[in-house]
């Protein structure tokens, strides 16, 4: 779990970076705001551990393909 403190362009509260089945989002935990990942706010870079791997990542169906 990442979190922000007082990044919140409303509140100036702490951002937590929270994931579910549509993307990555923040979330204020004061205020309850919530933005979508997908267009970066200005302002809050979000590092998470897989932008911050080198290694690309596949699939299963791709790693049973090539054995």
């Amino acid at each position: 779990m990442t979190l922000k403190f007082s990044a919140c362009p409303k509140c100036q509260g702490d951002l937590q970076v929270k994931r579910d089945i549509y993307g990555m989002f923040l979330n204020c935990l004061q205020c309850g705001l919530q933005r979508d990942l997908d267009a970066p706010s200005p302002g809050i870079e979000v590092t998470t551990p897989e932008a911050a791997s080198a290694t690309p990542r596949h699939s299963h169906a791709e790693l049973l393909k090539a054995a």
